[in-house]
């Protein structure tokens, strides 16, 4: 199975077309490209901080999660399970490879191109979360985590970043061109810093309504129209680092 690619520059410059390989049949059998084996983990213990609590408190009526079990996910996904995420596999340009219930996400190059892998799940509105614990890192390299991913190609999405600074940005990634930014870079002290840290992505996508979570808080949102269903993204993206390892787990997903 070929690589899942999404081609799109960090900067306004025209992104380059991009070929994508559809998510995993639950029944399809995999490719022998597809196959994964665990690598080495970037150097130094993640910081806690992303881990989902067993016992979530009540929400607060005003919390756009209103009406959701935190406690109770309607799928979840430990990465035991081969060939659930798919691509890519390039040593030149990205590897995301399963392996000890992970999923490690390694962008070679900081070259602008982020590259993701897809599952086999879908949804329209969802609120979807997963523990991001990123490497050796500086700046802008980032964790990513994208949700209603769709199109020919699959490089259409919504697309949600944590920086090794601390900062967060949502985009939306359209076929063939530039993605379109819809939350600029902004700090948010909910998200931890630094390299060897983890912390706990969320993305509620209801109707038109983007909100963004970190670590169980509410600390952006917006809006569009564009896409109104699709699968998940897992990514790593280096905009400083020659290497950027990523390491996700522990993915769960609630329908409203």
């Amino acid at each position: 199975m070929l690589s899942t690619q999404v081609a799109a520059t960090l900067t306004a410059a025209p992104a380059l077309p991009a070929s994508i390989t559809p998510p995993p049949s639950p029944t399809g059998a995999p490719s022998a490209t597809s196959a994964a084996s665990p690598t080495p983990t970037p150097t130094g213990t993640p910081t806690p901080g992303g881990e989902p609590s067993p016992t979530p408190p009540p929400l607060a009526p005003d919390d756009p999660r209103s009406g959701l079990n935190l406690a109770a996910p309607d799928y979840t996904d430990d990465f035991s399970t081969a060939y659930k995420w798919v691509g890519p596999d390039d040593p030149a340009s990205a590897t995301n490879r399963m392996g000890s219930g992970k999923l490690e996400a390694t962008d070679h190059k900081a070259d602008g191109y982020i590259w993701w892998s897809t599952t086999d799940q879908s949804a329209g509105d969802s609120y979807a979360e997963v523990s991001a614990a990123i490497g050796a890192c500086s700046g802008k390299d980032a964790a990513g985590f994208s949700v209603r991913v769709n199109g020919a190609s699959f490089d259409q999405a919504y697309a949600l970043e944590f920086s090794c600074e601390g900062s967060y940005r949502l985009r939306r990634f359209i076929s063939n061109t530039a993605p379109d930014t819809l939350i600029g870079w902004t700090d948010s002290p909910e998200i931890a810093k630094g390299p060897n840290v983890t912390n706990r992505m969320g993305l509620l996508a209801r109707g038109s309504k983007l909100y963004v979570f970190a670590n169980g808080k509410l600390i952006g949102q917006s809006d569009d129209v564009a896409y109104t269903s699709g699968t998940y993204g897992l990514y790593a993206s280096a905009a400083g680092s020659s290497t950027l390892i990523v390491t996700f787990d522990d993915f769960a997903a609630w329908y409203p």
